[in-house]
C-alpha cells in the first residue's frame, strides 16, 4: 500500500481536544450501523476539514481503522494545509474516479498508526460527473468492508450541490456551524436540504466558539451537540447560537 506523511498536524489546546474526543465518543453512540460519516457546511470556511481530520486522528489513535477521504474536489486545500508528503507523487480520488488508477492505489496509509486517507491532489473545476459514477459508489461500498469508520469530507452546501450527491451513500452526516458567523436562515437551509436526501443528520458542532475572556491562546473551541427542532446545542450557557 501507498504511505504519504501528515507533517504539519496542529497541536491542539487542552479543550480542544476534549470537546473533539467528546464528539468522537458521542458518535459511537450513534448506532452500530454508522459507519460512513459525512462532514460538511453551510459555506467556506467554517472548519469542516479541521473537524474532519482531528476526528480522524483521534478515531486512530484509539485504535479504530478509519479512512478519511477528500471529496471536496473544486477546492480542496487539505493535500497542502497539513503538507501531505509522499517522495513518488500524490495520486487523489480524482485520478481512481476518472478510471486512470485502480482503488488501492489512491489509498495511503500515514504516519499515524490505523489512518489511512484517499487525497485530493489536483482541484477540478466541475467533478460532477467523477462524484456521481458508479466507481465514486463502488468506491465507498469496497472501503465499508474494510474499515471500521470512513470519513466523508465534502465540499459546502451552500455553494454547490456535490455534497447532496455524496449524503446518499453515507450512514449520516455532521454539519460544522462557525458561531456567530453563518445567519440562522442558512443553517435551516442546509438542514432542510440534508433532510431531503434522508440521510441520518447526527447533530452539529458549533465551531469557533470565542472563548478569549477565558485566558485561551487559541481562542476557539469546538463543541458538539444534537441538532433538534431547529434548536442548537445542549442548553448550556457557553453555546453561542449563530445570528
Amino acid at each position: 500500500m501507498n504511505h504519504l506523511d501528515i507533517t504539519n498536524m496542529p497541536n491542539l489546546p487542552f479543550d480542544v481536544q476534549e470537546s473533539l474526543n467528546q464528539l468522537r465518543i458521542n458518535l459511537g453512540f450513534s448506532g452500530a450501523e454508522i459507519k460512513t460519516i459525512m462532514i460538511t457546511s453551510s459555506t467556506p470556511n467554517e472548519g469542516k476539514s479541521f473537524v474532519a481530520i482531528n476526528l480522524w486522528k483521534m478515531m486512530a489513535n484509539v485504535g479504530s481503522r478509519v479512512l478519511l477521504i477528500d471529496t471536496d474536489l473544486r477546492n480542496s486545500d487539505m493535500r497542502t494545509k497539513y503538507r501531505f508528503q509522499n517522495e513518488n507523487g500524490i495520486l487523489g480520488i480524482e485520478h481512481y474516479l476518472s478510471g486512470k488508477i485502480e482503488l488501492f492505489d489512491t489509498i495511503y496509509e500515514t504516519n499515524y498508526q490505523n489512518g489511512y486517507i484517499i487525497p485530493v491532489s489536483t482541484n477540478i473545476v466541475d467533478p460532477t460527473t467523477l462524484l456521481e459514477s458508479n466507481r465514486f459508489k463502488v468506491m465507498l461500498e469496497q472501503c465499508k468492508s474494510r474499515f471500521d469508520y470512513i470519513i466523508v469530507d465534502t465540499p459546502p452546501l451552500g455553494s454547490v450541490a456535490d455534497a447532496l450527491n455524496i449524503a446518499k451513500h453515507c450512514d449520516g452526516t455532521l454539519l460544522v456551524i462557525r458561531s456567530g458567523e453563518v445567519p440562522r436562515k442558512v443553517v435551516n437551509d442546509s438542514v432542510s436540504l440534508l433532510r431531503r436526501t434522508e440521510v441520518p443528520l447526527l447533530g452539529v458542532v458549533l465551531n469557533r466558539v470565542d472563548t478569549s475572556k477565558r485566558g485561551s491562546n487559541y481562542g476557539y473551541y469546538y463543541r458538539y451537540g444534537y441538532y433538534s427542532n431547529y434548536g442548537y446545542g445542549n442548553g448550556k450557557s457557553d453555546k453561542k447560537k449563530p445570528k
